[in-house]
């Protein structure tokens, strides 16, 4: 659960609430990624994006092997890296910031973007404007900016509606067994 209080939802609470929720996060992570290849952590918000509980709750799924999709993402950035010598999503972030069309939100350590490649109505992507591999590298100032873009991008979708707006949101880090993970760039799906 985000808040003792389990009718509130991430846009709901204060920041420095958010801020917990993001410092456990990253503590499940670290401590997940010593036994795990993948750690995965997500949200599903709302009965038609698959959530069965009906309080505001996220989670997190560990396993030994890497999902189809995150290897599909594993393979695309470490070739790009292994041509371009700059990870992919890295370089994807600073041609949408050069053009901020399609640019959603920004503080100083995050953007929020609609991805060129979006298939979901009100699909985002939220990127760490430094490299950052997975959570747990995460510094302090970057913690704290992150519950910020968090509560602004949330408090933006549940504004569309006027509704406490359903999505399902996915973190995705380098695997475990990548040390260094040069190539990876740390990224959130919003669908």
């Amino acid at each position: 659960c985000f808040s003792p209080r389990h009718d509130l939802t991430l846009p709901q609470m204060a920041l420095s609430d958010i801020r917990l929720v993001v410092v456990t996060w990253c503590e499940q992570v670290s401590q997940l990624r010593k036994e795990y290849a993948w750690v995965q952590v997500f949200e599903n918000k709302g009965e038609m994006m698959g959530c069965s509980n009906p309080h505001p709750h996220g989670q997190i799924w560990a396993s030994t092997q890497l999902p189809n999709e995150p290897a599909k993402e594993d393979r695309q950035q470490l070739h790009y890296f292994n041509e371009h010598h700059r990870p992919l999503l890295s370089e994807y972030l600073a041609l949408e910031l050069a053009s901020p069309q399609r640019l959603v939100l920004q503080n100083q350590d995050w953007a929020v973007l609609v991805p060129y490649w979006a298939v979901w109505p009100f699909e985002t992507l939220l990127l760490p404007i430094r490299q950052v591999s997975h959570l747990p590298e995460l510094e302090e100032n970057e913690r704290s900016s992150l519950a910020d873009i968090l509560k602004r991008l949330l408090s933006k979708y549940d504004n569309l509606f006027q509704v406490s707006f359903p999505y399902s949101m996915g973190w995705h880090g380098a695997p475990s067994f990548m040390n260094p993970a040069s190539h990876w760039q740390l990224h959130a799906h919003f669908y």
